[in-house]
């Protein structure tokens, strides 16, 4: 199997896990008609400017998955919420800050009693998106690979947390440690939890533990490894993860979590891939043209080069 066949495969698993989890508790779906239609669009897109533009093709497929994964993605951690029968971790992952060390509520403290550096996190903690699509712009053109490992490894991130948060449910260190904010999650998680949320439409991310926002920052940071802007870039994802736990009401454990999570999914995604490209089908033409063309599959649908041999 291709990256690109089984990246799309693992779209459609996570879909038909939705479609159980989501029929097992008698909860539906108001089906997000944009989304479903920008993917469409996007991945039409792909396959008009397959033969034109490779650059095109390629951003344009990359953009469809991100976008269809990030709906699926988004409503599994919804269906595992709901589906959850274990209680609230929120205590029991502040008491695992204080086993190791870390104060959060003094953390907390700092950050919002120096408005420059509270500045500084929240710029960080807001720049996932557009890291995101700036660095799949230019690795779609440089560095293909690195976008196919980017994305295995944000799916199997997702396929990792779903099952710890299905385990240790929690709703964020604001609500724990009464610093006078309110997750703006919360009240679907509680609605989750109650069984009173029954159709889900708009989501937004409710994972605490371990952090996705942490598995992100690695994951940018690991595209830009080897570039001459790698520092630059290593700074700003080591922000954010500082930011997550002032800005994303995240416990310290969170963020380790994350960082372990992050770190399996970079080798597992790298062992695919590797796997894959030993096992890429190689196709040869009739004999009356092979002395002149040969037609080699790759992994990607925009990557297939038509090479001369004379």
């Amino acid at each position: 199997m291709g990256v690109q066949s089984l990246i799309w495969a693992l779209i459609a698993s996570v879909g038909a896990v939705d479609y159980i989890l989501f029929a097992a508790q008698g909860m539906t779906v108001t089906i997000r008609w944009h989304t479903v239609l920008g993917t469409i669009f996007l991945y039409g897109l792909s396959v008009v400017y397959l033969r034109r533009s490779a650059l095109i093709a390629r951003v344009a497929t990359t953009a469809a998955q991100m976008v269809a994964f990030s709906y699926v993605g988004s409503l599994v951690t919804y269906a595992a919420m709901a589906a959850s029968p274990f209680p609230m971790a929120d205590a029991l992952l502040g008491h695992a800050d204080s086993a190791i060390g870390f104060d959060w509520i003094a953390w907390f403290r700092l950050v919002n009693d120096n408005p420059k550096l509270h500045s500084v996190l929240a710029l960080a903690y807001v720049s996932a998106p557009a890291q995101g699509i700036g660095l799949i712009a230019y690795f779609s053109y440089a560095e293909p690979k690195r976008v196919d490992e980017f994305l295995l490894a944000g799916m199997l991130s997702i396929g990792l947390i779903v099952p710890i948060m299905f385990l240790l449910p929690a709703v964020g260190a604001w609500s724990q440690h009464g610093v006078g904010l309110v997750e703006p999650w919360r009240d679907d998680i509680l609605a989750l939890r109650s069984h009173t949320l029954l159709t889900v439409g708009e989501t937004q991310g409710i994972i605490s533990f371990p952090s996705f926002h942490t598995v992100l920052g690695v994951l940018f940071a690991n595209m830009a490894r080897g570039r001459k802007w790698f520092l630059p870039m290593l700074i700003l994802n080591l922000t954010l993860l500082a930011s997550v736990m002032s800005e994303g009401a995240h416990y310290g454990v969170d963020m380790l979590g994350g960082l372990a999570v992050a770190w399996v999914a970079v080798v597992a995604s790298r062992a695919i891939l590797t796997w894959c490209a030993h096992n890429a089908v190689i196709i040869t033409l009739p004999q009356w043209v092979r002395s002149k063309k040969v037609l080699v599959i790759h992994t990607a649908p925009a990557e297939i080069p038509l090479a001369d041999r004379r």
